[in-house]
């Protein structure tokens, strides 16, 4: 598969406003998918490296709204993060709204990297918040305000299809940590299609052939899931994710801390 540098890719490729869809593997079914799009695709290197670490840390107000509307099933709801790219060493603020109509519109501001009390931080967020949202409101309520709720990091693979405009992230190792537990998912692969409309991809054909599984995987939403079910003693997984650990044929996460 062909290389194209991060640099070197038309403005139209971060799509912001975007339609996603998600797909679960193993890491074992990676090479089917490179495979499959050798000759359409190509690796987008960040200063000649195609695996980048990403590390996102996740804002929620107390009442973990942003969470609850997630598992609810709200249809327009919120996500908001601070990510870090490991390897130009690039920092944003990133709000994402899911629209009633199934596309994420996903904004984002620079973070001014020479914060460093979490007071600032805590200010910093909570402003980058309402000027990204638009609404120009000021919270006052500690109920409103933002602080700090998962971290999360993963190696990222992204591939480029140049005719058709779209993108497609291939995340492994993924980590979590919240409240003196950690998470790791080591085996499974998330694989989300980023398009500008919905379309057919070859990642299709492959699902038809049971080497990836379309699937409802929210990082943010799973792991904290996951970690509320362990914080209430129910094991922390649902239903749903041990079906995916099922279908994987993998153990889904190793937990390697204890609450304290």
């Amino acid at each position: 598969m062909k290389a194209i540098e991060f640099s070197e890719l038309p403005s139209k490729s971060t799509l912001m406003k975007r339609y996603d869809r998600k797909f679960l593997g193993s890491e074992d079914q990676m090479d089917a998918l490179l495979q499959a799009l050798d000759s359409t695709h190509c690796y987008v290197n960040v200063q000649g490296v195609s695996h980048q670490l990403y590390q996102n840390e996740y804002w929620d107000n107390p009442n973990k709204d942003f969470y609850n509307d997630h598992r609810r099933g709200i249809p327009r709801r919120l996500k908001f993060r601070r990510r870090t790219y490991q390897g130009n060493g690039l920092s944003f603020w990133e709000l994402k709204v899911k629209h009633p109509r199934g596309y994420q519109d996903k904004r984002r501001m620079t973070v001014d990297q020479s914060t460093t009390s979490e007071g600032e931080l805590a200010s910093l967020a909570n402003r980058a918040f309402g000027l990204l949202l638009g609404d120009g409101r000021q919270r006052s309520n500690p109920s409103e305000l933002l602080e700090p709720s998962m971290h999360i990091t993963y190696q990222r693979t992204t591939l480029w299809d140049p005719a058709a405009g779209s993108r497609l992230t291939v995340d492994s190792q993924l980590q979590a940590s919240l409240g003196g537990v950690s998470l790791e998912f080591p085996k499974w692969t998330l694989v989300e299609l980023k398009q500008a409309r919905r379309e057919r991809h070859a990642v299709d054909a492959l699902v038809t052939q049971g080497l990836l599984k379309a699937c409802a995987f929210s990082k943010y939403h799973r792991t904290m899931q996951i970690w509320s079910g362990m914080a209430q003693g129910h094991g922390g997984l649902c239903s749903e994710m041990k079906r995916y650990e099922d279908w994987v044929g993998q153990a889904c996460l190793v937990q390697t801390h204890k609450i304290v």
